[in-house]
């Protein structure tokens, strides 16, 4: 490292000189017994030691982000496992009604769910006339579900006053999951609801809720695709 005489090294010409030979301190292990790093509490420490602390901390950092990717993995394995046996059951049902019906109690069941609400933007087919799943895709539904509707993504978290409102009128609802229901293009949605604030929030995956929402879609097309031909 070339340095003229009575000029000051600066920190970045000596970082850049170790950075250059990271052998230095193996070739002058003299030089780690003279070095001394303030402590956050004051003391000092040596090099070696402080270098310590550090790899420590990351290897806790690193365990952290094991820890969290092994408890999604089995959150996710956990939620295929209940999306199979909601399929399965859907799938042996012999009436649209009946449909609608499991649907309701495999996703309370599986879930363990506080309410569950399903809302199609579309007519009915003749035999299903009546049935509240069927919702008129007013001024007032364009307000409330337009956006979540086209981003195409699923929501976890706390509903709007009137969300709240129109998906569960007669139950008091902390928190809600809201699965886009329809393919190619959602035409409706699926909600979860739970009375605990925390059980469903923004930083949970929705990669699954997608796929659970293409399922119950397919399965739902069959069954009007066959009552409306």
């Amino acid at each position: 490292m070339s340095h003229s005489l009575g000029e000051p090294l600066t920190d970045e010409a000596v970082i850049a000189y170790l950075k250059r030979y990271p052998q230095f301190f193996v070739q002058h292990e003299a030089v780690l017994t003279m070095l001394e790093i303030p402590h956050t509490r004051g003391n000092a420490v040596s090099l070696v030691e402080r270098q310590l602390v550090v790899l420590r901390d990351e290897n806790q950092q690193l365990q952290r982000k094991l820890e969290n990717l092994i408890a999604i993995a089995k959150q996710n394995e956990q939620l295929n496992q209940r999306m199979q046996t909601i399929i399965l059951n859907l799938t042996h049902v012999h009436s649209a009604d009946e449909f609608f019906n499991s649907l309701y109690d495999n996703f309370m069941r599986e879930f363990n769910t506080d309410a569950i609400t399903l809302r199609l933007f579309e007519l009915p087919p003749a035999a299903l006339a009546g049935r509240a799943e069927f919702v008129e895709y007013d001024a007032d539904v364009f307000h409330l579900f337009e956006q979540f509707l086209s981003n195409h993504e699923s929501f976890c978290g706390k509903l709007l006053p009137e969300q709240h409102a129109f998906l569960f009128p007669d139950v008091t609802i902390g928190s809600a999951v809201l699965i886009p229901i329809g393919l190619p293009n959602p035409r409706g949605l699926l909600a979860m609801g739970s009375h605990d604030e925390a059980r469903f929030h923004a930083d949970m995956a929705t990669d699954m809720l997608k796929y659970m929402g293409d399922l119950v879609s397919g399965l739902l097309n069959i069954w009007l695709r066959g009552l409306k031909n």
